[in-house]
């Protein structure tokens, strides 16, 4: 049997496993696994950050280490785009100058810690 077959995660280990879009935003947490008899279709069951529910196929998924990287499919993206007001809100890093989200804590570009 090959390797890649051989690994398989119980379903305890995704539960409560943060899920990261392709872009590295956070969605949200596992919540439960799904399965469509039908077509034989395993869904992820995922909580979001705004305490919504969806679901996402195993399909869309790239990878699953420490945490569930979704693949690129911005067209089938589970969340939806932040409004306006939200996006302009900006702060630059006191270190490198970078432009970052007003939310961020760590600077993307040289990892420094924002106050």
């Amino acid at each position: 049997m090959s390797e890649k077959h051989s690994k398989s995660i119980p379903t305890q280990k995704l539960t409560g496993m943060q899920v990261v879009n392709s872009k590295g935003a956070i969605i949200g947490s596992v919540k439960d696994l799904a399965i469509n008899p039908t077509n034989r279709e395993v869904f992820l069951l995922i909580e979001t950050k705004e305490g919504g529910n969806i679901e996402i196929s195993l399909t869309d998924v790239s990878s699953i280490e420490d945490v569930i990287l979704l693949a690129k499919s911005e067209s089938e993206s589970p969340t939806p785009p932040l409004p306006t007001q939200a996006t302009a809100a900006t702060i630059a890093c006191s270190t490198c100058g970078s432009s970052l989200p007003a939310h961020a804590k760590f600077c993307a570009k040289c990892g420094s810690h924002l106050k």
